[in-house]
């Protein structure tokens, strides 16, 4: 090869061979600094969810205590009132058949004590995690069952449930909060709870024969419908809602597998 040529190769190649690795750490560093943004934005993601998720298990638990309080009050509280009056006419002479009496009280303290046990049983987290979601369930419509006037069913499709621990016991709150819901405002003979473990995803739905209510009104379904969509929405699930006046109401609820 021509000395001509030679040089200016030379020149050529110490010229665009740093520049060649300037440009490669360049792109090395740029690469480098996406790659930190992007698991910095995946850990504050996780971070916000897990912010999110510890808020919504504060919001349970402060409906828990909610719930203890108003069940308290309304059944065992009323049970025992009326084992107090009985022990106030005992003592004041005014039981005629003792016997008869004592039964009677007795059968009062035992329905209060299963009660009490029923109610500690579906607020405590760990036993329900323990026992699984569809117990839990079955538990909960039974001492639904026995205090109020309506009928209750599950249907369970079997399969193999994909949730976790934690999700099963949020599923399992936002299914206490819409049969609490139906108790209180819909005036339901008739509930009907689904739940099918897909392939792919978990699916619930809790059905009534209600008053139902107007989806057009936004005032309809209250804070109650937003605290079961956003609880949904952190299982990075969705919650549907079916109702009209007088034809009763469906949520469904479906829910990927991670």
């Amino acid at each position: 090869m021509n000395d001509s040529y030679i040089i200016p190769l030379l020149v050529a190649g110490s010229i665009l061979i740093p520049m060649f690795m300037f440009y490669l750490t360049v792109f090395v560093i740029i690469s480098k600094n996406k790659q930190r943004k992007s698991e910095a934005e995946k850990k504050q993601m996780e971070f916000q969810y897990e912010k999110q998720l510890l808020q919504s298990m504060l919001e349970v638990q402060e409906k828990a205590m909610n719930q203890i309080s108003q069940e308290i009050h309304d059944n065992i509280g009323q049970v025992l009132t009326g084992v107090h009056l009985n022990l106030i006419a005992l003592s004041n002479g005014q039981v005629d058949d003792t016997g008869k009496f004592a039964v009677e009280t007795k059968e009062q303290v035992s329905t209060a004590l299963k009660d009490l046990r029923n109610l500690s049983r579906v607020l405590n987290s760990k036993y329900i995690n323990k026992i699984g979601l569809q117990e839990s369930l079955l538990k909960e419509t039974q001492y639904l069952g026995s205090h109020t006037d309506i009928r209750f069913e599950m249907e369970v499709v079997d399969g193999v449930s994909g949730l976790s621990p934690e999700h099963e016991l949020m599923v399992f709150r936002v299914a206490q909060e819409a049969l609490s819901n139906i108790v209180k405002h819909a005036g339901a003979t008739h509930v009907t709870i689904k739940i099918d473990y897909q392939p792919a995803a978990f699916m619930m739905s809790v059905a009534d024969d209600g008053r139902g209510f107007d989806q057009g009104n936004d005032k309809a379904g209250g804070i109650g419908l937003i605290n079961m969509r956003q609880r949904v929405e952190l299982m990075r699930g969705t919650l549907q809602i079916v109702s009209a006046p007088g034809a009763g109401t469906r949520l469904t609820i479906n829910i990927p597998y991670e």
